[in-house]
């Protein structure tokens, strides 16, 4: 059904971006009272603070996103890991398929400071021998 409706979906990207968010926030704000939880309203208002600030700050809101969705997954999955082992944190590095999803995951999120270190030593800068010319 998803292919009919190509034409409509397109048709909504033309529309502001204004516009747009304010129908978002009136439905999720919408779609969160309904579940009679006032918990819910709560933490659609902050997390549309936390939304603001970011935005003000420059911080990217797709990694909070990834975040939010994987993260039970993720704590699920690293919870029935521990148990499997024992509570031995070296299952996540005695096994070659592990060692490489660890270490890729441990270099991605060093990478920032892996950068500014290079910079600070000088790494990437060209300099010009004007005598040789």
């Amino acid at each position: 059904m998803n292919i009919f409706l190509i034409p409509i979906f397109v048709s909504l990207l033309r529309v502001p971006y204004t516009i747009l968010m304010c129908f978002i926030v009136i439905f999720a704000s919408v779609g969160a009272f309904t579940t009679n939880n006032l918990f819910d309203v709560w933490m659609i208002l902050g997390f549309g603070v936390l939304g603001y600030i970011m935005n003000k700050l420059k911080y990217p809101i797709v990694p909070l996103v990834l975040a939010l969705v994987l993260g039970r997954l993720a704590e699920n999955s690293l919870r029935q890991s521990l148990m499997i082992s024992g509570g031995d944190f070296s299952i996540f590095f005695t096994r070659p398929i592990t060692l490489l999803f660890m270490t890729a995951a441990i270099l991605a999120y060093l990478t920032p400071v892996i950068r500014w270190g290079l910079k600070k030593a000088g790494y990437g800068k060209v300099t010009l021998n004007v005598e040789s010319l």
